[in-house]
């Protein structure tokens, strides 16, 4: 009985670490894509585009052998929230790049003293809607965990990890601007903050309103 109670313990050690490792990879991969993404230069797009897809590959993996069916995974199952997740983190992408437009239109970003890039280009909105549609796939993913019952908690709790992932690697790793982007200007954080919570809101609306429809595909179990 000892000897069976240690191999089970073993199995089920090994199934968390397997799963635990995956994630890992998945997150670096996901993380050196989206710093290559940030180059803007084709080469650059490409690869990323393809450290991307083995990120996702690697999390598919990663999640693939965990527990399904509405009693887990609530109204939708994964596929379904990963697609309205993606759906849901282009339009924020977007709404982003809309709102950093317009706060530079008003002069709010002037006003504020702070040095964000409010003159989009072509290829900086679609760069905007592609690392959107990542981070959509990722809430996607986790939604049923995030805390809160409402879309508007869990996209704003989602958010703050675009929003770290800028102030905490991004300016100050990549583009020397300092922790939080303080080279930018003190009030930089705020506007990063904010607007990635909206573009996050917006993202997960678009996930509640897939548990409220009847054409979404939902969880059930492949298998009776």
């Amino acid at each position: 009985m000892t000897e069976q109670v240690a191999e089970s313990a073993a199995r089920s050690d090994r199934s968390f670490l397997m799963p635990g490792a995956l994630g890992v990879l998945a997150l670096i991969a996901g993380l050196a894509g989206a710093r290559l993404m940030e180059l803007g230069t084709r080469i650059g797009i490409s690869s990323g585009v393809l450290l991307l897809v083995v990120a996702l590959g690697l999390a598919a993996v990663s999640i693939g052998g965990r527990p399904f069916g509405p009693d887990v995974e609530g109204p939708l199952d994964l596929s379904a929230r990963m697609g309205l997740g993606l759906l849901g983190g282009v339009l924020g992408g977007l709404l982003h790049g809309g709102l950093t437009a317009l706060t530079g239109s008003f002069g709010l970003t002037l006003l504020a003293g702070v040095g964000i890039d409010v003159d989009l280009s072509a290829a900086e909105w679609l760069l905007r809607a592609l690392k959107g549609s990542v981070w959509g796939l990722g809430l996607g993913v986790f939604y049923p965990i995030l805390p809160g019952r409402r879309f508007i908690q869990k996209g704003a709790t989602f958010s703050l990890l675009p929003s770290l992932y800028t102030l905490l690697v991004v300016y100050p790793v990549f583009l020397g601007f300092g922790i939080f982007g303080t080279g930018q200007g003190l009030l930089t954080f705020p506007f990063v903050l904010i607007g990635n919570a909206l573009a996050g809101i917006l993202a997960a609306w678009v996930i509640s309103w897939g548990e409220r429809t009847d054409v979404a595909p939902v969880s059930a179990p492949l298998v009776d």
